[in-house]
């Protein structure tokens, strides 16, 4: 699908109310937060530094590093390893003060969505909005508020569901690996009925993805498993450089997903300019 298509396709969804937005990694990393690989590395530090390991387990653990299938079986062992260590690291990481949000925060937060769900830990997406909304707080949920959550998605109240979790006022229960997830994603019905009611009322635009982000195949793996395919049609602004026709074209038949290439180069300022347009085409979110 090309860009004039899309737009005018979240053109149409806006003026149905039924937009919601799904942010990855990449707008974080953006702002100086660690990807996976570095964030796995600088807790493999930690373990190095802090722990009495043999050489060759330190050695496996950095080899693991190198395979993103594998991130989720290593933040695993990880965790084991330094269970009381981990929360503080990911509070001072992820919550730091000296993090602003950028460009892409603004302008995504201007999109007339009804909600944002993230599955970063950090504070950006609040922060930009207290700063274009007069110091006003935006609702947060995490996985633990279907109940709210449910209330605020029926009423059309904005809010941003932090789906995996909180690092400023929850960082213990952060979900880190295949394990936390499936414990959320499976274990807890109310959340499981929040996810069906978004992904089978709301067309999702999903930004800052990798494609072969681990957490993001668990999630859409599980909403196809829900749908069979008969979700809506969602989007995904991807960059072109990491994505072949053939992903493109499994990712509409396994998940549904529109994927929309974009030039990363410059910082992603393809991806703010596409943002840009959304907002100058359909006015600015307004809080009710």
């Amino acid at each position: 699908m090309n860009k004039k298509a899309f737009l005018q396709e979240v053109k149409n969804v806006i003026e149905n109310k039924s937009l919601g937005l799904y942010v990855g990694a990449g707008l974080s990393m953006g702002a100086g937060l660690p990807s996976w690989k570095e964030l796995l590395l600088a807790l493999i530090k930690i373990v190095e530094d802090n722990e009495t390991l043999a050489e060759t387990k330190i050695a496996e653990l950095k080899n693991l590093v190198k395979y993103p299938s594998k991130y989720l079986m290593l933040a695993e062992e990880l965790r084991e390893i330094i269970p009381q260590r981990l929360p503080k690291f990911i509070k001072e990481k992820f919550d730091d003060k000296n993090l602003k949000p950028n460009k892409v925060h603004e302008y995504l937060l201007q999109v007339k969505s009804n909600f944002i769900i993230t599955t970063n830990y950090d504070t950006l997406i609040e922060k930009a909005f207290v700063k274009l909304y007069d110091d006003v707080f935006p609702t947060i949920h995490t996985y633990k508020n279907a109940s709210s959550i449910n209330y605020n998605l029926w009423n059309k109240d904005f809010f941003i569901l932090k789906a995996h979790g909180d690092a400023k006022n929850s960082p213990n229960d952060i979900v880190l690996t295949e394990k936390d997830y499936r414990k959320i994603i499976y274990n807890q019905r109310g959340y499981q009925s929040v996810l069906h009611a978004i992904f089978s009322t709301h067309t999702i635009v999903l930004l800052g993805i990798s494609l072969s982000d681990p957490e993001l195949l668990l999630m859409l793996g599980y909403i196809h498993n829900i749908f069979h395919g008969g979700s809506p049609t969602h989007y995904a602004l991807v960059d072109k450089n990491s994505i072949s026709n053939i992903e493109i074209d499994r990712w509409r038949k396994d998940f549904n997903i529109e994927c929309i290439k974009y030039d990363s180069k410059d910082n992603h300022i393809e991806l703010e300019n596409i943002l840009k347009e959304i907002v100058d085409q359909n006015g600015k979110l307004e809080l009710t």
